[in-house]
């Protein structure tokens, strides 16, 4: 419940609570992967009103015609390509709605961390470079912190193509979607 409260609750209550009014305000609100029966990795997202924790991040506000993407949590197996395709499918999912724009707050990792382990388990801040790579640019920062937003109608070649393709899988998958739930 961190992106969900600027107060930390871990109540059982309050989860499935903010979890109906989110679905019942915008719909599924994030994404869970599994392949051959294997937990990949899920990933969440949605319009700022329902992360009132974005309001009050360093180098926030999150813009109001914006989505917003909180946290992804990894499996074991390939994390950067699991958090990449997560991404993407979030994405399309997002453009598919008419959302103008994805914001996400990274973090700088010194030049001396690996790649490969800048991908833990839980995230809620990403690599800047990861986002980068994805097309998204900074709008400001604070410190270590940086928001950073890409624009669906305009997204790059190198995102928009994979979008595309994402997006007619999404769009056939739509009744049977998984719907994240707190």
């Amino acid at each position: 419940m961190f992106w969900q409260r600027t107060r930390i609750q871990t109540k059982a209550a309050t989860k499935r609570r903010w979890a109906r009014v989110a679905e019942r305000r915008f719909g599924p609100w994030g994404r869970v992967l599994h392949e051959q029966g294997v937990f990949r990795g899920m990933i969440q997202y949605g319009p700022r009103v329902l992360f009132p924790r974005s309001r009050v991040m360093p180098a926030g506000p999150v813009s109001s015609d914006a989505a917003v993407v909180t946290c992804v949590y990894l499996g074991e197996e390939d994390r950067p390509g699991t958090c990449e395709r997560l991404f993407l499918e979030a994405l399309a999912d997002l453009q598919g709605r008419h959302v103008a724009a994805v914001e996400a707050f990274a973090i700088n990792y010194p030049d001396g961390v690996p790649y490969t382990e800048r991908f833990g388990a839980h995230h809620t801040l990403f690599d800047r470079v990861f986002l980068e790579h994805l097309g998204f640019e900074v709008v400001r920062s604070t410190g270590q912190v940086a928001l950073m937003r890409l624009g669906l109608a305009e997204a790059s070649d190198r995102v928009r193509g994979p979008l595309a393709k994402i997006a007619i899988r999404v769009r056939r998958r739509r009744p049977r979607q998984q719907t994240l739930r707190a």
